[in-house]
């Protein structure tokens, strides 16, 4: 039974790639976008149920991270 579908995502050109690849040049990001059904898989809305974007909610959690992760100079 598969339980996670996680996978490493560059947020700065967008490869996706289901292994951590120390040889890309941007940090990758892993990303769990849910099971089907996952709540982390439909757009963000407000609370009224309004859509804000058509991005999933796990893309927005993997931009977050992206502006936690500490870079080296």
């Amino acid at each position: 039974m598969i339980t996670s579908l996680a996978f490493y995502l560059c947020p700065t050109c967008f490869y996706a790639s289901e292994t951590l690849e120390d040889e890309h040049e941007h940090t990758l990001l892993r990303v769990d976008p849910g099971l089907p059904g996952d709540e982390r898989r439909k757009p963000v809305t407000d609370r009224n149920g309004q859509i804000l974007s058509a991005a999933p909610r796990w893309f927005y959690e993997a931009v977050i991270q992206t502006k936690t992760v500490v870079r080296s100079p």
